[in-house]
């Protein structure tokens, strides 16, 4: 196996930056779509497991994070308008050139990336074998609320300025969370070292700009509309994990909500899993291969 920079250059002629994680006779591809105010590179453990077990992982970063700092020269925590719907197709383009093997694409999503891949879903689901959604959330007033107010927020004269109301809005509560909280990221994971490797990386938890929310906010509004839902293939295998310390999906609540909104537009295989004991990142908490080996399951069934 070899971790591998990725460059893949976008129908626009942009180019989009990211890590891919290569093996010999591959049985599937496997394609990562990242949180917020992190990086491909956070997936590397996870990465190493799935190669371990037969797939190769492709992992594109989002606009401003990652290796399209690093490498692509963009500047941390900024996004171009309609930053969601761009990067959802980025994801398209990639997973029209990896098909190209005839193997299988699984699309896995976490957190931000979770709520690409239930856009991807809608738009393109098709193209894809299976979907994997960690750390998300189904229909929720609180997302609706804080679209509209950066919409009076957010202009395009302070567009890449960094946010820190819009941000007090989105994450504030999730690091009120933890009562007993060393750093304001602990409500990520129970562990200490994983937080502490988080809180000193300096492409993680560093900010985002005004403009990162509203795109953020207004892609994941579209996606309760039944009219957009209804276009999700009936038959695509999807898998819902989350912790039920969780406050992005309401501590489970909001996951099964999700799980039942599928269910009723006429989605046929749907699984949720809610670890107990486990915060926002299950992938990173202790415990975590018990998650892993849940993940492969679903991916080999």
């Amino acid at each position: 196996m070899a971790r591998e920079e990725m460059k893949m250059v976008r129908e626009d002629q942009t180019v989009a930056y990211g890590l891919a994680w290569i093996i010999d006779k591959p049985i599937a591809n496997v394609v990562i779509a990242t949180g917020m105010e992190e990086h491909s590179g956070r997936y590397d453990d996870f990465a190493k497991f799935l190669n371990k077990n037969g797939y190769n992982v492709y992992c594109l970063d989002f606009y401003g994070q990652g290796q399209n700092v690093t490498k692509g020269g963009e500047k941390l925590g900024c996004v171009p308008r309609s930053a969601f719907r761009k990067y959802v197709t980025t994801l398209y383009e990639m997973i029209l050139k990896i098909k190209v093997s005839t193997l299988p694409v699984y699309l896995f999503g976490h957190s931000m990336g979770s709520f690409h891949v239930q856009d991807y879903i809608q738009r393109y689901g098709a193209h894809i074998d299976k979907a994997v959604l960690s750390g998300t959330n189904g229909k929720d007033i609180l997302s609706k609320m804080g679209f509209w107010i950066s919409k009076l927020v957010v202009t395009k004269k302070n567009y890449n300025n960094p946010s820190k109301f819009l941000a007090s809005l989105a994450i504030g509560a999730y690091q009120k969370s933890v009562k007993d909280r060393k750093y304001d990221s602990d409500w990520i994971s129970h562990d200490e070292e994983i937080v502490r490797k988080y809180e000193e990386d300096q492409l993680s938890g560093k900010g985002s700009s005004n403009g990162f929310y509203f795109e953020m906010l207004k892609g994941i509004n579209r996606l309760p509309k039944k009219q957009f839902m209804l276009k999700i293939p009936h038959r695509l295998p999807i898998l819902l994990i989350a912790g039920d310390q969780d406050p992005v999906g309401h501590y489970g609540k909001g996951v099964l909500k999700l799980e039942k909104a599928y269910r009723k537009v006429g989605l046929i295989d749907v699984q949720t899993i809610i670890y107990e004991g486990k915060r926002h990142e299950v992938l990173n908490e202790i415990g975590r291969d018990k998650v892993y080996d849940d993940v492969l399951a679903f991916l080999k069934k």
